[in-house]
């Protein structure tokens, strides 16, 4: 299975380009853990590391985007800057790390949800 490195995550993610490459591969591998084999197919389980990384960055305020740096800052409910005004729903309930949190993470979501079978108890 192909496993990303950070030159990959920041090519394919510029705002975290200048985020340390040590910083980069413990977030990939802590994506790894969780996208197994089982995978539909190897370019979705090579893309899934790469969002589910991505997320973890930026809920640890790596990064340059606008939501690492809310997370860097503590997190935001509402904020306001002039004429734009931004509000989150309120995610508390969903506890720490949750996969909506970020726009990574429900791109991973998506993606999980195409290859991951739903499994069903009897």
């Amino acid at each position: 299975m192909d496993h990303p490195i950070p030159a990959d995550l920041k090519a394919r993610f510029p705002d975290f380009a200048t985020v340390a490459d040590a910083i980069v591969q413990a977030a990939l591998s802590e994506a790894a853990l969780q996208i197994g084999d089982d995978w539909a197919s190897e370019a979705d389980a090579r893309l899934g590391r790469l969002l589910l990384a991505a997320h973890v960055l930026t809920l640890d305020g790596q990064g340059s985007g606008a939501e690492a740096a809310a997370a860097a800052a503590g997190g935001f409910r509402r904020m306001r800057s002039g004429a734009l005004e931004l509000e989150r729903p309120d995610t508390a309930d969903a506890g720490p790390g949750a996969l909506d949190s970020t726009g990574y993470g429900r791109r991973f979501l998506e993606l999980m949800r195409r290859n991951v079978p739903a499994v069903t108890v009897v």
